[in-house]
């Protein structure tokens, strides 16, 4: 395991909206007061759903109409300790993470240093992979997550909004899987 050096990102905003998060290990996804949780049966094996994950740059292909750039801010790109930037809507909003967890075809799971605007408090994404053959996955997705006082209000309806973008996102992941495959 190679330790990853964070790069300066482009993206960082620096203000009273930016909110630094708790740092979380991959059990907070267990243990956390707020949590999605949804398992995806996938049609490609395991290897080339776990690529898909990998390719940061490739991520806005399948995370959904409102991530605008996911950027690697760490060399190597991979790995934990790794780090990147997910910008939402153009830069309305952004989180900055640190990969915890990450064994190749098995396990990715990062945790939120920071996220812009001050929603939450400690945000946490661990995702498995295990293969049911050679030719398909299965995906459990399981995030942890607490809200600071500013986004409590808005806890159920984000909660609400994360349960119900989540399926798609792994659907379109499964299906650019697929495709690569070709």
């Amino acid at each position: 395991m190679v330790a990853a050096t964070p790069r300066t990102a482009g993206t960082d905003v620096k203000g009273p909206i930016v909110a630094k998060t708790t740092q979380q290990p991959p059990e907070f996804a267990d243990t956390a007061p707020y949590t999605v949780d949804y398992v995806h049966d996938c049609p490609a094996p395991v290897e080339a759903a776990f690529e898909v994950f990998k390719d940061n740059r490739g991520g806005t292909r399948w995370l959904g109409w409102f991530v605008t750039a996911v950027t690697p801010t760490s060399d190597p790109e991979h790995g934990v300790g790794s780090t990147r930037t997910v910008t939402f809507l153009y830069g309305l909003g952004s989180l900055e993470e640190r990969f915890v967890a990450w064994e190749e075809n098995r396990l990715w799971s990062f945790t939120a240093t920071s996220f812009r605007p001050r929603f939450f408090s400690s945000f946490m994404e661990r995702v498995t992979f295990e293969a049911v053959d050679e030719t398909r996955c299965r995906i459990h997705y399981r995030a942890g997550i607490d809200f600071t006082a500013l986004g409590r209000p808005f806890a159920r309806p984000a909660i609400a909004f994360l349960n119900r973008a989540i399926v798609p996102t792994l659907e379109r992941m499964s299906a650019l899987a697929v495709e690569q495959l070709r």
